[in-house]
């Protein structure tokens, strides 16, 4: 019998949104790949290192601490998933390049934010859900949680090679981010690391957006508990940007998955945390 309930998460939305048959390979049959990306690692360190930053009191914050303390402790925390139990040459090189951009990165970025952290932290990474109707949760982990001139705002951290004005405009995390926590805007930590450039803008959510989105989440989720797995069918691209595109080309040409399955996945038994990201820049 198909479950009569879901939970929702923003990364969840936003793959049923871009690709039924990804989604159905990612949620319904626990499908990872075996390796994560470089840019997709490099967010996860910096994230975790700027986590574990926000958590202090100002004035224990400084750019040693950051990079000397919050920064081991993530690489050493991330390193194993990166790497594995045998990594090769060029995995291993890989994650020297991750360590070495996340330190020249950090290294700069208490003395950019110390001027402009003029709020007080409410929360850090905490999972919040609430029932969005019957049947319809929406779970949410936001970066962090601040509050400004008596409003909350959430501070959402983005790793990217290049940062354009407009890059967030529809943000699936941060507005559920903002619904999850009653907060009205997102404070974009934006970490653009080729040029080691940062930006701290602000985008304040109207009521009338946060429940378009709202209404955009619950037809997701009632699309997903009414919708069957046969009918959610393998993209015609010869290869697109999805990670299971060397299933869907398979299952086009009629050839069999197993194969292809053992060789690039890894089949968990739960999905990973629901707020990692997609990629560098989500």
């Amino acid at each position: 019998m198909k479950d009569q309930e879901i939970t929702l998460s923003p990364t969840r939305v936003k793959r049923w949104v871009r690709c039924k048959k990804s989604y159905y390979w990612r949620y319904d049959q626990h499908l990872v790949r075996e390796r994560k990306t470089v840019p997709m690692s490099l967010g996860l360190v910096v994230g975790e290192a700027l986590a574990e930053y926000y958590r202090l009191p100002p004035e224990k914050r400084d750019s040693d601490v950051l990079t000397l303390t919050c920064l081991d402790r993530s690489l050493k925390l991330k390193s194993s998933e990166f790497l594995g139990e045998e990594p090769s040459k060029g995995l291993l090189g890989d994650w020297e390049k991750i360590s070495s951009t996340a330190l020249r990165l950090l290294s700069t970025y208490h003395d950019w934010a110390v001027e402009k952290d003029d709020f007080e932290v409410v929360e850090v990474e905490t999972s919040r859900k609430i029932e969005l109707v019957p049947g319809i949760y929406l779970l949410a982990i936001p970066d962090t949680v601040v509050n400004s001139n008596e409003l909350n705002l959430i501070l959402e951290h983005k790793v990217r090679h290049k940062y354009r004005s407009g890059d967030f405009g529809i943000d699936y995390q941060s507005v559920a981010s903002c619904l999850v926590t009653e907060s009205i805007g997102t404070l974009y930590n934006v970490c653009e690391y080729s040029k080691l450039k940062f930006h701290r803008d602000p985008i304040m959510r109207s009521e009338d957006e946060l429940d378009f989105f709202r209404k955009l989440f619950i037809h997701v989720g009632r699309d997903i508990l009414s919708s069957s797995p046969d009918q959610m069918y393998p993209m015609p691209f010869k290869r697109c940007a999805c990670e299971y595109w060397e299933l869907c080309n398979a299952e086009i040409g009629g050839l069999d998955l197993d194969d292809i399955i053992n060789e690039l996945y890894i089949k968990t038994a739960k999905p990973e945390k629901e707020r990692e990201s997609e990629g560098p820049g989500e």
